[in-house]
């Protein structure tokens, strides 16, 4: 029935197994786990908001299982657009549009020092992408990636004063970049992210997307985002 969940067993190993294999194989999974989360939100514009370990494994031809779809968002096409203006405003350095970019995300009102705190966190979360060359994903600061720049950016919004309320559909992204992040700082991998981002996004149009995302949910009943 509708309300009738049922599992099935899925033979993997965790993704820490994997630590000591061979560069080759590291970089396959890592490239693995980039489709498994960015083609279903640059294609269909919807997200695995919780990539942490338990939350996949890898199979004996390191293609992947994931688990736990708790925790799925379904962004408006408009969202993503915004994702992708703010990745070529970084690239230029124009901020009038990474103001348009960070509106289409829904943030609103924001000062130009809110908005230059923003850009620091913009361009950490971008720095793998921003440089065409072979590259690690970023360090780890005391064990979490992300922790010292989001203290940073933290501090800053606080003594700017003021308020800025955070658009929900940010904070999945954010969390899905931050925990994919560390998965492939773990596996060490080492991949010219910026031609496979840019592969990705390549010919991006609002309107396929729309269409791609209704016939996806519609086949499974789901709404369309707000």
């Amino acid at each position: 029935t509708d309300r009738l969940l049922t599992s099935q067993w899925l033979e993997g190993r965790k993704i820490l197994d994997f630590k000591d294999a061979s560069l080759e194989e590291r970089n396959t999974i890592a490239m693995n786990m980039f489709r498994a989360w960015y083609i279903p939100f640059y294609h269909y514009g919807t997200i695995h908001g919780d990539p942490h370990l338990g939350n996949y494994t890898v199979r004996d031809d390191l293609s992947l299982n994931l688990l736990d779809f708790g925790c799925v968002r379904v962004f408006p096409p408009q969202f993503i657009q915004g994702v992708i203006n703010l990745y070529h405003a970084l690239l230029e350095n124009d901020n009038e549009r990474a103001v348009h970019a960070f509106e289409s995300w829904g943030f609103k009102d924001l000062s130009k020092e809110q908005l230059e705190t923003l850009i620091i966190w913009a361009r950490f979360l971008y720095a793998p992408v921003m440089d065409d060359k072979v590259r690690k994903i970023g360090e780890v600061t005391n064990g979490v990636f992300g922790r010292e720049i989001a203290q940073e950016v933290h501090e800053k919004l606080k003594a700017q004063g003021g308020s800025i309320s955070i658009p929900r559909e940010f904070v999945f992204m954010d969390r899905a970049a931050l925990g994919l992040g560390s998965v492939f700082l773990h596996l060490k991998a080492e991949i010219n992210w910026y031609r496979v981002f840019n592969e990705l996004i390549e010919g991006f149009d609002t309107k396929k997307l729309e269409t791609q995302q209704s016939q996806a949910l519609s086949k499974f009943g789901i709404d369309k985002a707000d």
